[in-house]
């Protein structure tokens, strides 16, 4: 929030700005002045967020949970309805809260604990019962409940030791490798919620965890620990990196056009690839009204019209007996006529996953794919490829805007800065063309940033390193992430 504030109120233009877009936006630069949009997100930020104020008039409720820094031992805040102030005087915190609603409201205060203990609690010089909150999660969660006055004065008076966190830093581990975490003097490990399943072992006794790492967990993942220090529980998160050697899956090292076989999977075809907008995607999808895409399965509630020709004539122009061959000197199975593609995609238009049956042995996978990408799945996984071996073990490639999945009607704008995406790009055919370049936006002569079209559309070639000395069984491509359509057009091996 200091960041937002002081990008749109103190270095654009127009001082005291609730601006839309940032100046640091590469495309539209510093845009609108006092906009709607940001007005109503940083004044709830501030109001519910920073002071925590959240309302229930209807039902007579009034919760009020501060997230102020701890550092703070000050702040205040004045609106038409509701007015209060806080001050921390050595190990006594005070809230004055000032409501005035037509009727006064219930009033819960919700704060997170600084110590182990607390002395007292008074509610108009008078003492009364507070409790924790038991879902409480990175800090002790104490609850006053105050009857429906006008004013109340509330002290909280600490007492005992400092807070302990179990965890300040995420633990670093392989997938061979094991978590363990001793609880700090005075702290208690009561139990263990592993909801992304990454521990083997979830039973803990009260002063040490240690368990092995699932092997099939990679990356960042979290669990958490229920703790007791002093008279307070509460769950502490303990963020976990499961470090595995990153494989530089876009590397077409060593391509020897001579040993690359191609996979016939022409039954697995279900649509051409200049369809995929031409669909109408309508299930699933929420029955409530919501910016939603598009039932064509591009542009937003700003453009509900938008599309995008796809034309892929040039490509099946260059097909020759169903074979495609690449500047790259890869050769693929492609059709010079009728369906081209495998389509995958949540929609219920095709199947969630698409197989492939695969023999022999090999050192590289090559993919030919093509299909849709958008703004909310940017940085996550679009979609998954496995390679499955004979003997049960596999190779996984991750599909990930904009690191190696990209939207078939254009190309990314990238600056380094606002935007940076992994370098070398991955390689981009395309499909009115056949081009095939790392750069295409470059070898077709795309300028500026606004508008990176390709005309036609262009789909993404990748390269799945394998293990030569292991009998392949099945290729498999799977959407994983909601409102985009992934397709198989091709597969190669070497």
């Amino acid at each position: 929030m200091k960041g937002s504030v002081l990008d749109g109120m103190y270095l654009g233009k127009s001082p005291g700005n609730f601006g839309q877009i940032s100046l640091y936006d590469a495309v539209r630069r510093e845009t609108y002045r006092d906009f709607a949009d940001q007005i109503g997100i940083t004044s709830r930020t501030l109001i519910q967020g920073l002071y925590g104020v959240s309302p229930d008039a209807l039902n007579g409720k009034l919760v009020i949970r501060p997230g102020f820094p701890m550092a703070w031992d000050k702040a205040s805040m004045s609106m038409a309805d509701l007015a209060y102030e806080f001050l921390r005087k050595g190990d006594m915190d005070i809230y004055n809260v000032t409501q005035r609603f037509k009727e006064p409201l219930a009033l819960t205060l919700q704060v997170n604990a600084v110590k182990d203990k607390i002395r007292l609690v008074k509610v108009n010089g008078k003492a009364v019962k507070w409790k924790t909150e038991e879902a409480a999660n990175g800090y002790p969660l104490i609850v006053v409940s105050v009857p429906a006055v006008t004013k109340a004065e509330i002290e909280i008076q600490w007492e005992g030791n400092v807070l302990q966190q179990i965890a300040n830093d995420e633990i670093v581990t392989t997938l061979e490798g094991q978590v363990d975490l001793n609880a700090p003097q005075g702290i208690s490990f009561l139990k263990v919620y592993d909801p992304q399943n990454v521990l083997v072992t979830k039973k803990v006794n009260t002063t040490k965890l240690s368990s092995k790492v699932n092997k099939d967990k990679k990356g960042h993942h979290t669990f958490f620990v229920y703790t007791r220090q002093g008279s307070m529980e509460w769950w502490q998160p303990v963020n976990v990196y499961v470090n595995v050697p990153q494989v530089v899956y876009n590397g077409f090292e060593n391509i020897e056009t001579g040993k690359c076989r191609v996979v016939n999977m022409d039954k697995l075809f279900n649509s051409s690839v200049a369809d995929i907008f031409k669909n109408e995607y309508l299930s699933p999808r929420s029955p409530y009204t919501t910016l939603q895409l598009p039932t064509q399965g591009i542009g937003e509630w700003c453009h509900p019209l938008l599309t995008a020709e796809i034309d892929d004539s040039g490509l099946r122009s260059l097909v020759k007996d169903n074979m495609y061959k690449t500047s790259l000197g890869i050769p693929f199975r492609v059709m010079k006529e009728g369906n081209n593609i495998a389509y995958t995609s949540l929609w219920d238009n095709y199947p969630d996953m698409v197989k492939v049956p695969l023999s022999g042995k090999a050192s590289h996978a090559y993919l030919l794919l093509a299909g849709s990408t958008n703004h909310m799945q940017c940085r996550i996984a679009n979609g998954i490829v496995r390679v499955y071996y004979t003997d049960g073990t596999s190779e996984m490639l991750e599909l990930v805007n904009p690191d190696n999945w990209c939207p078939i009607e254009q190309d990314f704008y990238l600056d380094d800065f606002a935007f940076d995406a992994p370098r070398p790009r991955p390689y981009r055919f395309h499909l009115k063309t056949g081009i095939v370049s790392r750069d295409l936006g470059k070898a077709l002569k795309l300028r500026g940033s606004a508008d990176r079209r390709f005309e036609g559309g262009a789909g993404v070639i990748l390269d799945i390193p394998l293990d030569k000395n292991k009998t392949l069984e099945e290729l498999t491509l799977e959407t994983v992430a909601n409102d985009v359509v992934i397709g198989l057009m091709s597969v190669t091996l070497q």
